[in-house]
């Protein structure tokens, strides 16, 4: 099982559970909006129509992903490859 946990300043908690052999591949995606860019991590799930979001109000920076989602393919064997250098070098806006 991966737990996905969210707290708010009230004190609310959310807790998801995901099943390991659900997820079919962990997704570091890049969010471009029209005053900022920053990076998520998301989870493509078997038998699921949309990704799940694993900050789904928190904007960890990359360098904080990263490792993340590496130990997320290497525990799925999941084939993760950057194709981008961004992802393995983040541009200075987030460092």
């Amino acid at each position: 099982m991966f737990a996905i946990q969210t707290s708010e300043e009230s004190g609310r908690v959310d807790r998801h559970f995901v099943p390991i052999g659900k997820i079919l591949k962990p997704l570091l995606n890049e969010c471009v909006t029209p005053v900022t860019c920053y990076w998520s991590l998301a989870l493509l799930l078997r038998d699921e129509e949309e990704l799940k979001l694993v900050f789904q109000k928190f904007r960890p920076p990359v360098k904080m992903l990263v490792p993340i989602w590496r130990a997320l393919c290497a525990f799925t064997d999941s084939e993760c490859t950057s194709r981008h250098s961004t992802v393995s070098k983040p541009n200075r806006s987030e460092a």
